[in-house]
């Protein structure tokens, strides 16, 4: 006759198994960037579809992750950095005028 384990004995190992994962720490993740795709409009290069959305690849040492309702890039090792694209945009230096004929002139 087979022995079998009774639950009570099972559960609190699988529990600790679990919290013994979560303890060595979580790989990082972002979300990367995403733009609605209108119907004339197709993704770039960069980007992979995702519904009604273009969503820009992830960087490198990251993948995507597209099984939730929204994807995000998780890290392949604990280690991974992500740096977030700059805004290209400079203001103007500090008193200057805009050009003659420019709106609001």
């Amino acid at each position: 006759m087979a022995r079998r384990f009774p639950a009570w004995m099972i559960l609190p190992a699988a529990a600790g198994l679990a919290l013994a994962a979560a303890v060595q720490g979580a790989m990082p993740e972002y979300e990367p960037q995403q733009r609605l795709r209108t119907a004339l409009d197709t993704c770039l290069k960069t980007e992979v579809m995702k519904g009604a959305y273009c969503v820009r690849q992830c960087g490198a040492g990251f993948k995507m992750d597209m099984s939730g309702t929204k994807p995000k890039c998780v890290g392949l090792t604990s280690g991974a950095r992500y740096k977030p694209p700059e805004p290209q945009f400079k203001p103007p230096p500090a008193g200057a005028r805009p050009p003659q004929g420019a709106p609001g002139y």
